[in-house]
């Protein structure tokens, strides 16, 4: 009898754990589905009404599209190899990205044009780190999210959009930070906490190049977020 008494409680704890868990992993959890393109449209978002009574359908984001510049330090043809690149640059003090797989291509700073990144070329250049100044297009994009926290994920995302189209400004920043002030809970999935991070970063800078060179990072968390949420 005391066995089974025994038995029966350790199910309880097993299967209450098991309850904890989904119920944590379903406050963060946010499908992202890309569905095409639609030229000429603005980003939009739809009314929180809407998002409200109509979850299982998600909620639209068109991305429009946006054109940027930054440093290009290597084009590899491997992972490892653009890997490798990239612990040199941070041991130099410079946080790269890669921009694009097959081939791997590494990049440095966010610049909306090739006159803006003219000084960050020249610091490296006296670093010698030899680099090709290079426009980087992102066409259309238009997503339906669903699942808690897609509001948050629009609305950030949006942001970063802007941000490759428009240049970092203090009224951007604010806005990614009210609304992750408003909007963000305990259980925010992580990507969305790890852009929020980088924002804090940018925030903290003052000097405009320190800016342009964490700048092109916006970029690859986005991404990151986008292939996390949509299952890639």
């Amino acid at each position: 009898m005391k066995n089974f008494e025994r038995l029966r409680i350790l199910i309880v704890v097993i299967l209450g754990m098991l309850a904890l868990g989904l119920l944590t992993w379903g406050i963060g959890r946010v499908y992202l589905e890309l569905v095409g393109h639609s030229g000429g449209v603005k980003a939009k978002n739809v009314p929180t009404s809407n998002q409200q009574t109509d979850q299982s359908k998600g909620t639209m984001l068109v991305l429009p599209k946006v054109t940027f510049w930054t440093c290009q330090v290597g084009v590899f043809k491997s992972e490892e190899n653009a890997q490798s690149c990239l612990g040199q640059l941070r041991e130099l003090g410079y946080t790269g990205e890669v921009i694009s797989t097959n081939p791997w291509v590494v990049g440095i700073g966010l610049g909306h044009s090739a006159k803006e990144l003219s000084e960050l070329k020249q610091t490296l250049a006296s670093k010698g780190i030899s680099i090709v100044v290079k426009k980087v297009e992102l066409p259309e994009r238009t997503f339906r999210i669903a699942g808690n926290g897609s509001r948050l994920t629009m609305e950030l995302l949006s942001n970063v959009n802007s941000v490759l189209q428009d240049g970092l400004s203090p009224q951007l920043l604010a806005q990614e930070q009210q609304a992750w002030d408003s909007q963000a809970g305990d259980h925010s999935p992580s990507e969305l906490a790890q852009l929020h991070q980088l924002y804090s970063k940018l925030r903290q800078q003052t000097n405009p190049e320190e800016q342009r060179v964490l700048g092109l990072s916006l970029y690859f968390q986005s991404t990151r977020i986008i292939n996390a949420f949509s299952g890639k």
